[in-house]
């Protein structure tokens, strides 16, 4: 992938004979217009509020164990020795139960923040196209320390993009 980046800008350098390359190319923080615009802090605020409820039902299901465990020590003594294994038993699947809840928690915010952040990705990639047209842009990268080393402010577009994406999220 660089190294097709990189012959992409190699061609456009050896095709522009005149300065006006920097005017051709641009580049976009995605990861801050995601911080910044409103519906990437709608989108955050919503995973926040699932992550704080998935929380506490996971509180409450060890909450029950821990309560349950601790029953089982204080009877441990007084129980019959068939009982006890029942008990224990019963205990052992609880806390797989409990595993298993918040397993199948994380995994569920995982694909939440997943089309959360999709959504809004895409949304930024309508803007990032407009502006490319708009604006005649040759190339639009995504300002990223593995692929763009050095990047100057004037050509990042990143505030554009959040600007229309708050104008279009006041518009709907």
């Amino acid at each position: 992938m660089k190294k097709v980046l990189l012959s992409l800008l190699a061609i456009a350098v050896c095709g522009s004979s005149s300065g006006a390359l920097a005017a051709d190319i641009a580049i976009v923080d995605t990861q801050k217009v995601l911080n910044e615009c409103v519906i990437g802090k709608a989108a955050r605020a919503n995973l926040e509020a699932r992550v704080k409820s998935a929380q506490a039902k996971l509180t409450q299901l060890k909450t029950d164990f821990e309560k349950q465990r601790a029953d089982l020590a204080k009877q441990s003594t007084v129980l019959s020795g068939s009982a006890l294994e029942a008990r224990k038993e019963a205990l052992s699947k609880k806390q797989v139960e409990l595993q298993r809840a918040a397993q199948d928690s994380q995994e569920q915010l995982a694909k939440v923040n997943e089309q959360e952040v999709s959504k809004v990705v895409s949304q930024i990639g309508e803007v990032v196209q407009e502006l490319a047209k708009d604006r005649n842009f040759t190339f639009v990268f995504e300002k990223d320390k593995q692929t763009v080393l050095y990047a100057s402010d004037r050509i990042d577009i990143s505030a554009d993009v959040v600007k229309i994406l708050d104008k279009k999220k006041v518009a709907l």
